[in-house]
């Protein structure tokens, strides 16, 4: 069920998503056993990175996650979505998923809801920026 609704506000927030990351997953996302800096330590550490980094997908993945639950199937009929990857996440990482509705656009008879929606780490660190839009009828 959507919770998105004509009715939104400027600045109303959308649901939080929470992922812990773990390395088993990122090895799951990346096609393990293939051996990467998404999968590896030891390749990682070689690439100059402080341990594997999970692939950028797999936080926008959590976003689509968040926009499901807020958009519902407008979500999949009438979504736009544009991110960048402005830092990593490695295992351990306890990421926050979260937006807030920064404008409300008339479309024909539909509005829509255009969010600005992030990824960020425990240290309050983006990982992933954007805007999220979906039309609302």
């Amino acid at each position: 069920m959507a919770i998105a609704t004509r009715d939104a506000k400027v600045g109303q927030p959308l649901p939080c998503v929470r992922k812990i990351i773990k390395l088993e997953n990122m090895r799951l996302f990346s096609g393990w056993p293939v051996r990467t800096m998404h999968t590896d330590w030891e390749i990682a550490k070689k690439s100059g990175l402080p341990a594997p980094i999970a692939q950028g997908l797999m936080s926008q993945a959590f976003i689509n996650e968040m926009c499901t639950a807020y958009f519902g199937k407008s979500w999949f009929e009438t979504g736009r979505l544009d991110v960048r990857f402005v830092s990593f996440t490695v295992p351990g990482d306890r990421i926050t998923v979260g937006g807030v509705v920064k404008e409300i656009e008339s479309e024909g008879e539909a509005v829509r809801l255009v969010c600005d929606i992030w990824c960020e780490n425990d240290t309050g660190a983006k990982t992933l920026v954007g805007t999220a839009s979906a039309l609302i009828d």
